[in-house]
């Protein structure tokens, strides 16, 4: 059932029992009801095969989606807390209905995790309200190093009616590109930061889908 569903076995069979149970034993309208709602958890946290595009390049690599999802803004020179360079900036939107999957945008290594607790921010938002300093806003920061020794963040904003993302991954875990590593409930919204030394491919409001779109072109780092 882990294959199909971001739910524990568990809940995933207790949905269909209480389906079975509600098509046979309950009135018509109770029945209703729970095949409803069944159904409508079920497919909140469907988990979808997710086909895989190779990431290794002649000059570089490949930096692919995260997630389902839709390009809200790309900025440039963009400084962070995180990184003491500047680098760009992507901001992708996963709606409510959106696949909630997290897969890993190229063969990399976790070296930095951390969640931070503050207020939630919509989707939504103005875009103004995702610059500058995000200290204060309720979030989770992942940090990836590529095979090309390429550093990226990913930025996870919780929304008002979202929750925190399960990430499976530990710092020093490694993976390969289109892997899913967790999944974010209910959505929300991601800020990647990639070296800008890097060539972003996406434009706003373009939709997004994990292990096939091209953010950016990766250029090898000098190891240090």
């Amino acid at each position: 059932m882990k294959r199909l569903f971001f739910l524990p076995s568990e809940i995933t069979y207790l949905l269909f029992g209480a389906s079975v149970y509600a098509f046979f034993k309950l009135p018509l309208w109770l029945e209703i009801i729970v095949l409803l709602v069944a159904s409508l958890v079920l497919f909140l946290f469907r988990r979808g095969q997710i086909p895989y595009r190779e990431t290794a390049k002649v000059e570089g690599e490949m930096y692919l989606s995260p997630v389902h999802g839709t390009v809200e803004s790309v900025r440039h020179s963009v400084l962070d807390t995180v990184f003491s360079y500047p680098c760009h900036e992507v901001r992708v939107s996963v709606s409510f209905w959106d696949e909630k999957g997290l897969y890993l945008p190229t063969n990399a290594e976790s070296s930095y995790l951390k969640a931070s607790k503050g207020l939630r921010l919509s989707r939504r938002a103005p875009s103004h309200f995702f610059y500058g300093s995000l200290e204060d806003v309720s979030h989770t920061d992942l940090t990836l190093v590529s095979k090309n020794n390429a550093q990226t963040l990913i930025r996870f904003i919780n929304c008002p009616m979202g929750l925190q993302p399960s990430i499976w991954l530990k710092s020093g875990d490694r993976g390969r590109g289109a892997a899913c590593f967790g999944y974010y409930p209910f959505g929300g919204t991601l800020l990647l930061y990639l070296p800008a030394t890097s060539d972003v491919l996406v434009y706003e409001k373009e939709k997004i889908s994990p292990g096939q779109t091209v953010i950016a072109a990766l250029k090898d780092q000098p190891k240090g």
